[in-house]
């Protein structure tokens, strides 16, 4: 059983089980805090991999498609053609779809995981905060559930079935492990030497009347936010509260023409990529 107190010294045992996350995406995270990154910087760092290079080769075809234009194949023109922000977004999204691939529940977490990103990446764009951030800290605010598995699926799976009737995850977690999701997530982050930010919006993604970042504010409200819109699909999606400190400190309307435009780019965004 873990504890608030044994979990920076256990987080490193743990880590040895988990499936080796990319270290692609941690020098990735080390670029988006580098202004003079440059994309053929990023484009040598992910060319080697063929899940990520064909990312970009699509998405860029897709681009070029619609005005006629032939196929390219060369990485480095087509990330340029694409963007800085495109990019990243390939290569995170992938290299966390690898690293919870040899995981059974995997499927709904990593769903899940990247709606939370598209609306908090839609959010940030709205509240003037980093978009590129915003996406990556998305993707990554559940990893701690994947602890979870890897330490004992069958419990794990226990509590989440249960919780799905009460939306009490957050206590049946530590009832069952001594923590909850979000703080065995924050210390593998730190584990990793995430960026301070990055931490706690993992860490207080739960959280109902805390702001400890404003990025931490993006990333809570889009977990509500995700859940309301349904997305994706799911008997487990449910809004049990919503941080009004967030909501108040990104300076959120509901009712205005814009959030309405930015419900309904989620809910396209989101479809269209899982097609």
């Amino acid at each position: 059983m873990l504890s608030v107190a044994t979990l920076p010294g256990a987080i490193g045992t743990i880590a040895r089980y988990l499936p080796p996350f990319p270290k692609v995406v941690l020098q990735l995270l080390a670029m988006l805090r580098d202004e003079e990154a440059s994309m053929e910087a990023m484009t040598r760092l992910a060319r080697n991999d063929p899940v990520i290079t064909s990312g970009v080769l699509a998405t860029a075809n897709r681009l070029r498609r619609i005005n006629a234009l032939p196929d390219l194949h060369d990485p480095f023109v087509a990330a340029s053609l694409i963007g800085i922000t495109q990019f990243q977004h390939i290569v995170v999204t992938a290299a966390m779809n690898k690293f919870l691939a040899d995981d059974r529940g995997a499927t709904f977490l990593f769903d899940h995981s990247h709606a939370v990103a598209i609306v908090a990446q839609e959010l940030a764009q709205l509240c003037g905060e980093s978009t590129e951030k915003a996406y990556v800290a998305g993707i990554l605010h559940d990893v701690g559930q994947l602890c979870f598995h890897i330490m004992d699926a069958g419990q794990f799976q226990d509590v989440y079935r249960r919780s799905v009737a009460d939306g009490r995850l957050i206590e049946r977690e530590t009832a069952a492990f001594g923590v909850d999701h979000t703080l065995i997530g924050a210390a593998l982050a730190a584990h990793w030497q995430l960026p301070e930010d990055f931490i706690l919006s993992i860490r207080d993604h739960h959280e109902d009347a805390v702001v400890t970042s404003r990025l931490q504010a993006v990333i809570n409200v889009a977990e509500s936010l995700a859940r309301g819109l349904d997305i994706p699909s799911s008997p487990k999606n449910r809004v049990t509260r919503l941080n009004v400190k967030a909501v108040e400190e990104l300076g959120i309307d509901w009712n205005s023409p814009a959030m309405h435009d930015c419900f309904g780019r989620c809910r396209a965004r989101f479809h269209y990529s899982t097609r």
